[in-house]
């Protein structure tokens, strides 16, 4: 698992965490307000309930009095809203009207909601956002990919989409038959009809590895069946040890003309490629890559050389930088330090570079 995959799921689990504790702390804020709140509501609930029945009591009494005095006068004050019952005698009567805008009142603030009420479900909104935002950051994690199948070879993907705890998925060996999209791909060009191999013979491969930029990039390969599984252990040990592959395309993608040229057109690529049906470099017997049983890797770094009279000789320009100077401190040079090297030749591989003459730097076959 990646450094910074590892911090994003710190991240989320710090933030899982936060928003537990924001839960049960509102949980607990919650439960103690409403039961105060619950107090409170029938307090007032009793104080109304009193001041009713006194205001019905004092009605009664008002209308009884004012039903026996038919003596009596009654004047209105409309801005106060209260009546005042003068009997003959003199005696002052008060009205209910007041007493009753009084109970009313009382009524309708029982009725209003409370601050504490209030700050209940702001606290209960506050954790809703918290735990949105919290559930938002966690859907934003990239989905991690169980297949690259479908991915076109050169496709970079990112870090966080590989499972490195199942690698295997991605390094996977498929048949190629008649008719299918390899098989279109390589018909007439890397592929013909031979007596020397069938195309039952060949397996089609699909392997991250990682690209000089440190990329983790999709790659493909034709090999032998025979040692199909093997050599996808052997590029998903690379992939693991972090070794860099400038890119691994079919030869097919560089065709021109013949298999000679587009081998040429593969190596000034630096592209690194296995099965092509064609003869030996320099020579008239079939080559082993045209068995399927030899790999070319970084070949601008590891070239083809042969010496004349103890002088080297190349094709490719750049080849004088690595032709003879094979430094283990020079990047993607092979060397029997190499992590490629070793992991081949661990599985019986021979390798080009420990040939008197020519020098295949770049080649391993089995």
């Amino acid at each position: 698992m990646s450094e910074r995959r590892k911090r994003r799921e710190t991240i989320i689990t710090a933030f899982l965490i936060a928003g537990m504790c924001i839960v049960v702390a509102g949980t607990i804020i919650f439960v103690a307000k409403f039961n105060k709140n619950g107090d409170e509501a029938e307090e007032t609930g009793v104080t109304s309930g009193i001041t009713l029945t006194f205001a019905e009591e004092s009605i009664d009494s008002t209308t009884t009095t004012t039903t026996e005095s038919s003596t009596a006068t009654t004047t209105t004050t409309a801005t106060t809203g209260s009546e005042t019952t003068k009997p003959t005698d003199g005696s002052t009567s008060e009205s209910t009207s007041g007493t009753t805008e009084s109970a009313a009142e009382t009524t309708k603030e029982a009725a209003t909601p409370t601050p504490s009420e209030s700050s209940a479900e702001t606290s209960e909104t506050t954790e809703e956002t918290d735990l949105e935002e919290l559930s938002f950051a966690f859907s934003s994690e990239p989905d991690t990919l169980t297949s690259i199948k479908d991915l076109k070879a050169g496709t970079i993907v990112s870090k966080e989409e590989i499972d490195m705890k199942n690698l295997s998925q991605y390094f996977t060996s498929v048949k190629i038959e008649e008719g299918d999209s390899i098989y279109q791909r390589i018909n007439g060009k890397s592929y013909q009809k031979n007596n020397d191999i069938k195309l039952s013979d060949l397996r089609y491969l699909k392997m991250l590895h990682v690209n000089f930029k440190g990329e983790y990039q999709v790659g493909e390969m034709i090999v032998n069946k025979s040692i199909s599984d093997e050599v996808l252990g052997i590029f998903k040990s690379l992939f693991q040890d972090g070794y860099q592959i400038y890119s691994m395309y079919l030869i097919d993608n560089f065709w021109e003309k013949n298999a000679g040229t587009a081998d040429w057109n593969s190596i000034e690529a630096n592209n690194t490629s296995c099965f092509c049906y064609r003869a030996a470099t320099g020579g008239s017997k079939l080559s082993k890559h045209a068995l399927g049983r030899a790999i070319d890797i970084n070949p601008q770094q590891n070239p083809y050389v042969t010496f004349k009279d103890g002088k080297a000789q190349y094709s490719h320009k750049n080849a004088a930088d690595y032709a003879t100077n094979r430094s283990s401190k020079k990047a993607h040079v092979i060397t029997t330090s190499d992590k490629a090297y070793k992991a081949f030749t661990k599985k019986g591989w021979t390798w080009g570079g420990s040939w008197s003459s020519p020098k295949d730097y770049q080649h391993f076959q089995k």
